[in-house]
């Protein structure tokens, strides 16, 4: 019989980042070439920062709404990634959030075995 005494928790980090659709393929091949795994999108995003109020997608094209992405990986991945975003986001509006996250199953989200420890 399975228990909660059974599961073990891996930290792991998480990152959010919040592009213009048109940013899509930019973002998709940097989160795969950084060693990520898998990653979420999220379409439609609206919200208020610097540049003001973003609606969600008001028009037929996705290129003109604001996506959002969501990966978990191991530091080194997410460290990759965030530097890859480094020169769009100097040049384009968004943003993006990392932090401090756990996971049962480590395998999905860490490539080539790279394991760490289990924080219960």
């Amino acid at each position: 019989m399975n228990t909660d005494q059974d599961i073990v928790f891996h930290a792991v980090k998480k990152i959010e980042i919040i592009v213009h659709g048109d940013e899509e393929h930019f973002v998709r091949e940097l989160l795969e070439s950084s060693g990520s795994t898998g990653y979420t999108i999220i379409r439609d995003i609206a919200g208020r920062g610097a540049h003001g109020f973003h609606e969600g997608r008001l028009l037929f094209n996705e290129e003109d709404s604001l996506i959002m992405f969501v990966a978990v990986a191991s530091p080194d991945t997410i460290r990759r990634a965030a530097s890859g975003l480094k020169p769009l986001f100097e040049r384009e509006s968004g943003v993006m959030f990392v932090s401090d996250v756990q996971v049962v199953r480590l395998e999905r989200f860490v490539r080539d075995g790279a394991m760490y420890g289990p924080q219960n």
